[in-house]
């Protein structure tokens, strides 16, 4: 499943063409939830984003992430614990660490809790509070 949309939407649905890939477009509220509960991992090629928000969203549903080795969402995964930051400028080493957590369930599901406690953790109460304690000292 493809969630989203973007500039290379054209190109990605003729790459698919004629395997079993759902595009949805792009979503919000429940419809994404049920998207987010429904995959096993999330997958986040970006080399732009400059914070990744949607990157925390699907580790708080209990998803490992695959992100690109720049920008704001390298810094939230946390390398072979909650997901696995690659080179995204060689799209060979996205498919790798793609099939990685595909073929190996019990690694996909170790990511995948830990994901969900490193969610809590980012959460905005809790940056909040290490802002604040580091105003403090």
């Amino acid at each position: 499943m493809v969630v989203g949309d973007g500039p290379h939407l054209d190109a990605l649905k003729a790459l698919a063409k004629g395997h079993p890939v759902v595009f949805t477009g792009f979503l919000e509220g429940e419809a994404l939830s049920k998207a987010y509960s429904g995959a096993d991992v999330f997958v986040f090629p970006s080399m732009t984003d400059t914070f990744g928000n949607v990157v925390l969203e699907a580790q708080a549903s209990g998803l490992p992430a695959i992100v690109a080795d720049r920008g704001g969402p390298a810094e939230i995964v946390e390398h072979e614990r909650t997901g696995l930051v690659v080179d995204a400028s060689r799209a060979e080493m996205m498919a790798n660490a793609m099939m990685r957590l595909m073929q190996n369930r019990e690694e996909c599901s170790r990511m995948a809790q830990d994901a969900r406690c490193a969610a809590e953790a980012n959460s905005w109460e809790a940056a909040a509070r290490r802002f604040i304690q580091h105003k403090e000292a």
